[in-house]
């Protein structure tokens, strides 16, 4: 039987999806953007290096009224739903309106740029790829929730029997099978079946199919099944990891000396959590355990994975941001990444699916229009963004980072938080140890509390649950505030280590 998940319609941060060069990528939207052609004069924060696109080609911006888009007179326009944008005026948009640049008929997928803005969306998700036949008379791929030959969606706004992609006379097209929910063909309800062109979005439920000539791409929700036997999926839904520490100490002059005690939590795929700590509680120590650099007594799982006895085969799992970074000030962005697909992707890597990597590097971390730039040259926003793309680029199922945000001002800081919470939305698992937490409290699931106890002067847990639970927990306003809770009066903090490390242990008694 497939393993489905349940699809509800739900109103998130906005994203977009773009499609381009037969690659899906999505960014959260929460600032202006320009799109275009990026050169050595004029950077669009989505490039697109095709001769279609213009340099100046469009923004997607907003203002009390909400999100919207402008083409700013482009040589070759740009269609919204299927019609053709007049330029220099604000078309708003709302969830699944499809945005498209080509020059022409489009004939293969590097022919069109395909933007949706999205606000309903599988928080996790995995990336598929279905080659479709050609030159065939007869094929067919079946969508539905009880799909026995194509593509099975779980949920109740999917029908047993919902859509078809099938071939006709002209090339391929999608019918909807009187599902209650529709189809829809560049955010329009079809009634009847309709041809499909390269670069046309469907949207069923909250997932978008792109119909790109020889194949079709789309993102589904981790744990649901393809079953169509032309399809490959890109990605596998990633494992929980599992962490019980028992203890992690040093020997000091013939000295046992303690450093963090009796650690116990379950962090599940796709979650972004925070590490806070008071000083000298160990967060570092605590981060170094969990990855298997320095190992604890005690047991680290990743799903059925043993982290400390199959570290060979797990460090490759492992992507670890330090506060320093070690980048080459002579190279470009570009070259920098190309370097570190060379040194961290498998041999049997393509050179397409290198290239194919590097550019969903750029586009996650919001580097695309920095990639000709020397790092020497980099902002510190966009170094940092650099050193965690350079990790990022092995696709690690586990990402660790220290201080990430350290020496960055506000809009930076919650800029780069929210490339993380990208990463995080793949399915990855992402720690942060950061001493800014409140500029970015809303985008983690969970936050873990470490604190130094007065007694015996070693790390404890002190809280593990979300980010609303942490504030009451603690009785404090911000997280700034958790902080202060625990940290000793000598350095402002209200002292309060020990009440709240046996207040957390009494509560998961």
């Amino acid at each position: 039987m497939a393993e489905t998940v349940l699809l509800e319609s739900r109103e998130l941060q906005p994203r977009i999806i773009i499609v381009d060069n037969g690659h899906i990528s999505q960014l959260p939207v929460f600032r202006d953007l320009t799109v275009g052609r990026s050169t050595e004069t004029i950077k669009a924060d989505l490039n697109f290096q095709h001769n279609y696109v213009s340099r100046r080609h469009g923004l997607i911006g907003f203002d009390e009224n909400g999100a919207y888009y402008v083409d700013t007179a482009s040589k070759n326009g740009t269609f919204y739903n299927g019609v053709r944008l007049a330029p220099e005026r604000k078309q708003y948009l709302s969830n699944g309106d499809v945005l498209q640049i080509f020059g022409g008929v489009p004939k293969t997928e590097s022919d069109v740029v395909v933007i949706v803005y999205v606000t309903d969306y599988p928080e996790t998700f995995s990336e598929h790829l279905i080659q479709i036949p050609q030159n065939s008379t007869i094929a067919e791929i079946n969508i539905g929730r009880s799909s026995n030959t194509g593509i099975t969606l779980g949920g109740n706004t999917i029908s047993a029997n919902h859509a078809s992609f099938f071939t006709v006379q002209d090339g391929w097209a999608v019918i909807d099978h009187d599902s209650k929910n529709g189809v829809f063909l560049n955010n329009q309800r079809i009634k009847q079946p309709r041809y499909l062109r390269v670069g046309d979005c469907i949207r069923i439920s909250n997932i978008y199919f792109f119909y790109l000539g020889n194949s079709i791409i789309y993102q589904s929700s981790s744990g649901q099944q393809i079953d169509s036997p032309a399809s490959s999926g890109r990605a596998a839904p990633e494992a929980s990891l599992d962490i019980h520490i028992v203890e992690r100490s040093v020997w000091q002059r013939a000295r046992k000396l303690m450093l963090l005690q009796n650690i116990n939590m379950t962090i599940n795929a796709g979650e972004m959590v925070l590490i806070l700590g008071g000083s000298g509680a160990g967060k570092t120590t605590f981060m170094n355990a969990v990855m298997g650099y320095e190992k604890a007594e005690g047991k680290i799982m990743h799903g059925d994975t043993d982290v400390y006895e199959d570290f060979k085969s797990m460090k490759y799992k492992i992507g670890f941001v330090p506060q320093q970074d070690l980048l080459r000030g002579s190279d470009t962005v570009y070259d920098t990444l190309d370097n570190a697909a060379d040194m961290k992707l498998p041999g049997n890597v393509t050179k397409r699916q290198k290239k194919d990597r590097i550019e969903s590097v750029l586009n996650t971390l919001g580097l695309q229009r920095e990639r000709n730039s020397l790092v020497s040259k980099l902002s510190g926003g966009q170094r940092k963004r650099l050193s965690i793309a350079v990790e990022y680029i092995a696709d690690p199922s586990l990402f660790f980072l220290d201080e990430p945000d350290s020496g960055l001002d506000g809009i930076m800081a919650k800029t780069l938080m929210q490339n993380l919470r990208t990463i995080a939305n793949e399915g990855k698992i992402v720690m942060v140890i950061s001493h800014g937490p409140d500029r970015a409290a809303d985008l983690f699931d969970k936050v873990i509390v470490l604190a130094k106890s007065v007694k015996d002067n070693c790390g404890h847990l002190a809280f593990f649950g979300t980010v609303k639970e942490a504030l009451g927990f603690f009785d404090a306003e911000s997280l700034e505030g958790v902080v202060k809770r625990i940290n000793r009066e000598d350095e402002g903090g209200d002292g309060l280590s020990d009440f709240y490390i046996e207040k957390y242990s009494k509560r998961i008694e």
